[in-house]
């Protein structure tokens, strides 16, 4: 179909664009790193840290900490050289391994479905 110009729409760009403009609306700031580590989660829940960490190819530590931090519902920020717990995306939440404290979980929150949900429909799937 030709839009006003002329010029051919293209649907499936439009739909992907959509895809991101959603996580816009829950922050202007969210990073690719954790749009792909809350799919993975939403894909495969119930997997260790660790094991997210090597599917979205964040690494140990500090990378995979901070995202699934952000994508929590709360958050640490230093602000003025100051710690602070900040409000976080609500996506994902974390628990103990019941069967291995060692370990943590995560899995996705309801407003995390939600948003999954929508994801789905905006794409047409």
């Amino acid at each position: 179909m030709k839009g006003i110009l002329g010029v051919v729409e293209n649907k499936p760009a439009k739909r992907l664009i959509s895809f991101i403009d959603e996580f816009r609306k829950l922050n202007a700031e969210m990073q690719a790193q954790q749009i792909s580590l809350f799919l993975h989660v939403v894909a495969q829940p119930e997997l260790t840290i660790k094991e997210y960490a090597q599917r979205a190819g964040l690494g140990d530590g500090g990378p995979i900490s901070r995202n699934i931090e952000a994508l929590s519902d709360q958050r640490k920020v230093v602000v003025k050289g100051q710690p602070e717990i900040v409000r976080g995306h609500g996506l994902i939440e974390t628990y103990e391994d019941p069967l291995d404290r060692r370990f943590k979980r995560v899995k996705p929150t309801a407003r995390g479905m939600r948003v999954y949900s929508t994801l789905v429909q905006l794409l047409g799937l």
